[in-house]
């Protein structure tokens, strides 16, 4: 339970501005103004202080926000608590996850786990890397499967397992060399990377944030030829000549995928692909999301 009002107030808190806070909530200006006005008409008190830039709250303004944080967590308490009553009997696990974990990945568990608690009720929510990050925060989804990094400080992870990552240089790629048939760490000094041509994974994706600070960690400025939402679409079209791109490992050994572009690592430690289990930080986890934690981290250390 997450009380609009109170998100409202802390997204004006946080941003300092109303256009703003409207934004990041995805709703109009003048309708988060007026929903603010009539809140405070109906408790009798200013709840945010306009006559200051940036904005901020009055004390009533943050002792309601107080109030109404006490509140849901008794709410939450109390909805744990019925879960854990029921032995699982009812019980619902919002899980955000990584599309291309919700692929390469999840196969790997989710039936073991659903058998395990048949009375759970599974919503899926397949999301960028921000946009899960927000939804976590908002406490729209309970637990993430996901990939480092993880931006924001409120969130804690634990860690399941890691994989390379290659860079992609498809066959007939002035950087191609077709003596090096299976992957190896790069043999050419990474700035030769500058400006060439790229398919990439499209902005706030986890791959895609991984990415860029491999660029960025080299200097290299990539040539954009084409941005995905699909890590499938980016390997065959990279593949098939159009640019190069980097991929996790388990796009190639999922499906035995055979190439004959260049795989190479990079990095000195290498750069590998982190998948985690994420969630607020100071957030006691429902029994559905705790069990789900425990029998996933169960399932990488058997590995």
């Amino acid at each position: 339970m997450k009380d609009l009002s109170a998100l409202y107030l802390d997204t004006i808190f946080q941003y300092g501005n109303i256009s703003q806070a409207a934004k990041a909530l995805f709703i109009s200006q003048p309708y988060l103004s007026k929903y603010i006005k009539n809140l405070e008409l109906e408790l009798g008190v200013e709840l945010v202080k306009r006559q200051v830039t940036p904005l901020t709250l009055t004390y009533a303004g943050e002792r309601y926000l107080s109030y109404m944080k006490e509140i849901e967590e008794k709410y939450v308490k109390m909805k744990h608590e019925f879960e854990a009553i029921s032995d699982f009997k009812k019980g619902r696990l919002i899980l955000g996850i990584n599309p291309i974990l919700a692929s390469y990945t999840l196969y790997q568990f989710l039936p073991e786990f659903i058998k395990a608690y048949p009375g759970l009720e599974i919503e899926l929510v397949e999301e960028s890397a921000s946009e899960m990050e927000s939804l976590l925060l908002q406490n729209k989804i309970d637990i993430c499967l996901n990939m480092l990094p993880i931006t924001n400080p409120e969130l804690d992870y634990e860690k399941l397992y890691e994989e390379n990552l290659y860079l992609l240089v498809p066959k007939g790629h002035r950087l191609h060399d077709s003596k090096y048939k299976e992957p190896k760490h790069i043999p050419f000094n990474p700035k030769f990377l500058n400006h060439e041509r790229f398919v990439l994974l499209k902005p706030g994706l986890g791959l895609r944030r991984l990415t860029d600070k491999i660029l960025d960690y080299y200097g290299v400025v990539p040539e954009i030829v084409l941005e995905t939402q699909n890590i499938e679409n980016a390997f065959r079209l990279s593949n098939n000549g159009l640019g190069l791109t980097i991929i996790p490992e388990c796009v190639i050994e999922r499906d035995k995928i055979q190439t004959e572009a260049n795989l190479f690592t990079l990095g000195n430690p290498v750069f590998k692909n982190q998948v985690v289990i994420s969630y607020l930080k100071n957030t006691l986890l429902s029994p559905a999301a705790t069990a789900f934690l425990q029998m996933t981290k169960e399932k990488y250390m058997r590995f």
